[in-house]
């Protein structure tokens, strides 16, 4: 519950009422008072989602956590949604989970991999969106790449630590 899946949460309590529940590797407790937020483990998180939505970052724990064992856990009417990294998900499971209706639907701003293949079969399922990942196409945010990239290359001439290292 960093500050995108806050973000999110803010939107989804104040647009539609909707109980929010998370799991991350720690607690909230901030958005847990200000919105009702339940702290959930991740099993708890799978089975009672209806739209379970993925804003983490990648590390080993997390990289391909959504797999076939996942998904079997979810509710057959859930919409799983991935706007955190594509590996996160393993593709191929998201399509067996979708086709045989283990879960209802997917929206995916991210894909495994990157670029996705044009004859990809995800595209051609009813019940899922596929959007390109371009949360960053904002004045602002080209802004701050930019701002921290002169900042890395600053300090790579200098020799010095790279402020902003590029993780997978």
């Amino acid at each position: 519950m960093g500050s995108i899946g806050t973000a999110l949460a803010r939107k989804c309590r104040g647009a539609f009422d909707m109980p929010v529940i998370y799991h991350n590797r720690s607690r909230n407790e901030a958005v847990e008072q200000e919105l009702g937020a339940k702290y959930v483990s991740f099993d708890e998180l799978l089975a009672q989602s209806d739209v379970l939505s993925v804003h983490a970052a990648l590390t080993p724990q997390t990289e391909g956590v959504f797999n076939a064992a996942a998904f079997r856990k979810m509710k057959p009417a859930a919409i799983f949604v991935n706007a955190a990294r594509g590996s996160m998900h393993n593709e191929n499971d998201l399509l067996e989970a979708l086709r045989s209706r283990q879960i209802w639907g997917a929206g995916l701003d991210v894909t495994n991999p990157e670029p996705m293949d044009k004859h990809n079969l995800l595209l051609q399922l009813p019940n899922v969106a596929v959007l390109p990942h371009i949360g960053s196409a904002t004045e602002e945010a080209r802004g701050g790449m930019a701002r921290m990239a002169a900042e890395n290359i600053i300090a790579g001439l200098k020799g010095e630590p790279l402020p902003h290292p590029i993780r997978k």
